[in-house]
């Protein structure tokens, strides 16, 4: 019986951790929907974009 209970106990915590993501990401998006409707935010850069980035500011081997 104590491996049956340690086995539910881990599977109860592992669903109701589901469950809190579920109703935290939940409650993002209703704040996201309800305060900034037309929200516009790139999901994306360019590759060459970040090259260029990393050139410029990490490597510092462009010309300026």
């Amino acid at each position: 019986m104590n491996i049956i209970t340690v086995f539910g106990t881990i599977i109860l915590g592992f669903a109701l951790l589901l469950i809190a993501g579920v109703v935290f990401f939940s409650f993002l998006k209703y704040i996201k929907r309800k305060y900034y409707p037309a929200w516009k935010f790139p999901d994306y850069i360019s590759v060459g974009y970040a090259e260029y980035l990393y050139h410029k500011y990490i490597r510092k081997d462009l010309p300026r």
